[in-house]
């Protein structure tokens, strides 16, 4: 404890606890704090540097996933679109192109039914034809004993 005592008076008396700054030790002070202020400064600017790079290349990285992710769902839609497309113009056009071939086959019908028509008038008008010729031949016919008995 003596010792405790005797070192602390000691260091009570030194000279440095009652010494001054001069301007040099000032301005190497400051010196010193400014090269230790501008290293850190330049350090913490490499390191938010980095830390600004990494975080825009996982922004980027996950942008690009999302992307792939809304391309791949765009791709689908799209498909989807072109298969709801597909299936209103089969609805809509299937019945029209079977109204069509009826219509056109109906159309066939009645010309067929048409030229038989015409074909059966003119079968009517031979036979009609026929028919006063055999008249008028029976009439002939019919005349011509009349003229053998006189």
């Amino acid at each position: 404890m003596k010792n405790l005592i005797f070192i602390g008076i000691l260091l009570i008396f030194t000279t440095s606890a009652f010494a001054e700054l001069t301007d040099s030790d000032l301005q190497r002070i400051r010196e010193i704090v400014k090269v230790e202020v501008v290293s850190s400064e330049q350090r913490l600017r490499a390191e938010m540097t980095a830390a600004i790079k990494a975080s825009e290349k996982r922004m980027i990285e996950y942008q690009d996933i999302k992307l792939t992710g809304l391309d791949k769902r765009v791709d689908l839609l799209s498909s989807l679109l072109i298969g709801i497309m597909a299936l209103i113009v089969l609805a809509v056009g299937a019945p029209q192109l079977i109204l069509a071939y009826r219509q056109r086959k109906h159309e066939q019908q009645l010309n067929a039914i048409q030229e038989l028509r015409a074909a059966y008038e003119d079968v009517l008008v031979q036979l009609k034809e026929l028919k006063s010729e055999n008249e008028a031949i029976k009439q002939h016919l019919s005349a011509q004993p009349e003229h053998h008995s006189s």
